[in-house]
């Protein structure tokens, strides 16, 4: 009876994995003729098909993997992470390239999908095929997992992605209900990130992958800072971030303290990273100055509430010993001098705000209520499609109004702010 009992339960098991790897291989196939379709916009429509469902069935699935697929694996070292990714081809050329990352355990799975449309470009020899690969290096206390993007052709890098567990941590992010859990798991990134930021090797890495981070490097290689978000249960934002200086191949790393609430007077105030206006900087403008040498000029966006959002034109400086400061009186409106400049307007609308380099300017959307009766309620200020410009004139940047924008074109913020809900979506847990 017991030996019975021990067949039945085989042979339940055996039928539940061949049922799994009927559908796996049902997948399989379907990929496979996703990248056979004529039509590039059918394949664009069939592969969001296929990614809503193929993550669902991941989360459910423990199949052995068949080596023959069309869609190959990669694991981690330590099986934390496994990669499900295949290649579309368009005309026997590569059109894109999908990936799905699942991780956590049997009680808490979560499945990461991701793609890569701008591949054709990149490729030298053959058609273009990618193989991914994870590769787990130890830091001190930190395991890191860098994704690896080859092209199989030639066995070049296409791309690398530091660190996969910090991707999937800031995509889970505003999955925890909490402010607390948030702010916990959000100290976990900062942890893993700070790994990053020290070591010289990796310093002109941009951390490609991060979405939710802005990394920017300035022009001359010494300057490096990063930043994003993080959205609060009650829609109120905190900023986080760090500045990296180097110095004769090493590297002092200067933590960001966001103290937006505490600042009193945001225009007039000279700052440290301690005590931080919070923004996510999408642009850095290397300036020399006969006086101050060089400093460097930060364009950003501040998500404030549910009512405005803000843009941000920052002035930092390295002084001596490789200390920052942010704020330089350069800013000049009429005749009053600022250290930075704050601009508030309605949620809603989207502000233009980017350095014009063939002119050596700032230029802006002018902002207006739609009625001098909401005059200085920023919830309702938006663009009135004139355009402000802060001109380079003697060591100042100087408003000039009512310029002359060919194409303007408000600027991609360098980072995706927590809350965007299309790329929320991309993250699956049971």
């Amino acid at each position: 009876m017991y030996i019975y009992k021990i067949l039945v339960v085989f042979m339940l098991l055996s039928c539940a994995g061949l049922k799994a790897q009927q559908d796996f291989s049902t997948f399989d196939k379907r990929a496979k003729e996703i990248s056979a379709l004529d039509d590039i916009n059918a394949k664009k429509y069939q592969l969001a098909k296929f990614a809503k469902s193929f993550r669902y069935f991941l989360l459910n699935q423990s199949v052995s993997y068949q080596a023959n697929s069309y869609i190959k694996q990669a694991k981690s070292s330590d099986s934390k992470y496994t990669i499900y990714y295949f290649n579309t081809f368009d005309q026997d050329m590569i059109l894109r390239l999908d990936w799905f990352v699942l991780y956590g355990d049997k009680n808490g799975r979560k499945v990461l999908h991701d793609f890569d449309d701008n591949i054709q470009g990149q490729v030298k020899k053959g058609n273009g095929e990618v193989n991914m690969s994870l590769a787990r290096t130890i830091q001190g206390d930190t395991d890191l997992y860098t994704l690896n993007f080859e092209f199989k052709e030639d066995k070049n890098r296409y791309k690398s992605y530091r660190d996969l567990a910090a991707i999937c941590m800031f995509e889970e992010l505003l999955y925890r209900e909490t402010a607390e859990a948030r702010l916990a798991l959000n100290d976990s990134i900062n942890n893993r990130l700070q790994v990053i930021w020290n070591n010289p090797e990796w310093f002109n890495d941009k951390l490609d992958g991060l979405k939710r981070m802005s990394t920017l490097v300035s022009d001359d290689g010494s300057v490096k800072i990063c930043t994003w978000n993080l959205l609060m249960p009650n829609s109120t934002n905190k900023f986080f971030g760090a500045v990296m200086i180097k110095d004769k191949g090493v590297v002092k790393m200067h933590p960001l303290i966001d103290n937006t609430h505490k600042i009193r007077s945001v225009q007039k105030s000279a700052l440290s990273p301690k005590k931080w206006l919070g923004a996510i900087y999408y642009d850095m403008v290397s300036v020399k100055d006969n006086n101050y040498g060089t400093y460097y000029i930060l364009l950003g966006y501040k998500p404030n509430n549910e009512m405005t959002k803000q843009k941000v034109v920052e002035c930092m400086l390295v002084v001596g010993n490789g200390q920052v400061r942010f704020g330089h009186s350069i800013f000049q409106t009429e005749r009053v001098l600022d250290k930075r400049l704050v601009f508030e307007y309605n949620a809603a609308t989207n502000m233009m705000l980017k350095y014009d380099s063939d002119k050596n300017r700032i230029v802006l959307d002018h902002l207006a209520p739609p009625s001098s009766l909401y005059e200085g309620n920023t919830r309702f200020y938006g663009p009135d499609f004139s355009y402000d410009a802060y001109e380079f004139q003697k060591g100042k940047w100087v408003l000039t109004e009512d310029v002359d924008v060919f194409n303007p074109k408000v600027e991609e913020d360098g980072a995706k702010p927590q809350g965007d809900v299309k790329l929320r979506n991309n993250l699956i847990n049971d």
